[in-house]
């Protein structure tokens, strides 16, 4: 991954959907009470209240989400039986998370089979991991993980954020020897910087893991 294309992506994103970036932030926002601590997750207000509504509106699953026997009390235990392995993945970010380390590999590996239940897929399943530590899961869909040639399993997850890791890091890379900076300073600053400043204060930031995906998703489905 070339560092300029990194950047030119993101902007493209950022220009054409900001406006919905809005309910993704909001979100974020109601999610940070139980990120920290998924024992507190309640089903009514934070499975079906929050992470339903946010995968209708932000993700455009609505007719897979609106299935009338999917269980989302099933998703809310899976998930608060999961904590441990959650709580073990927070305070990382995905530029200094040690993927070679094998109880991170399993833990990643915990957490996405965690989301795992009936109509909801691969695509989905990253949305609800990235809402519940967005430092780290970059989300993917079926265009990104052709590209990236990985499977829709909990192993293939996985080595997509190897991948992305190993990209993202070249990128940096690459503007840090340029600007004779690190690669975490030059993260911070694209973070800060590249998000639409349309949404206001409050809503300037985001992570690493969150501009990937941008990247990716203007890379797989619009011409550079």
């Amino acid at each position: 991954m070339k560092y300029n294309d990194l950047v030119k992506g993101i902007s493209n994103f950022e220009d054409s959907f900001w406006f919905a970036e809005y309910v993704y932030f909001k979100a974020l926002e109601k999610l940070e009470p139980v990120r920290a601590d998924l024992s507190k997750l309640e089903t009514k207000e934070h499975v079906k209240g929050i992470i339903k509504i946010f995968l209708i509106q932000w993700g455009m699953m609505g007719r897979t989400v609106n299935k009338r026997d999917l269980d989302w009390e099933q998703l809310g235990k899976q998930l608060r039986n999961s904590k441990e392995a959650f709580q073990k993945l927070q305070g990382k970010s995905l530029l200094d998370i040690d993927l070679d380390d094998v109880e991170v590999r399993d833990n990643i590996k915990r957490t996405y089979d965690a989301v795992r239940i009936k109509y909801i897929g691969a695509t989905a399943i990253s949305k609800i991991l990235h809402l519940l530590n967005p430092e780290i899961y970059v989300i993917w869909d079926e265009d990104i993980r052709k590209k990236y040639k990985v499977v829709e399993s909990a192993e293939g997850y996985f080595d997509f954020l190897k991948q992305m890791k190993a990209e993202v890091e070249e990128a940096l890379e690459e503007e840090a020897k340029k600007e004779k900076s690190s690669e975490k300073e030059i993260a911070e600053k694209i973070c800060r910087e590249l998000p639409s400043k349309k949404l206001g204060q409050g809503h300037d930031r985001k992570t690493l893991a969150k501009l990937i995906d941008e990247y990716n998703w203007w890379l797989v489905h619009h011409d550079f």
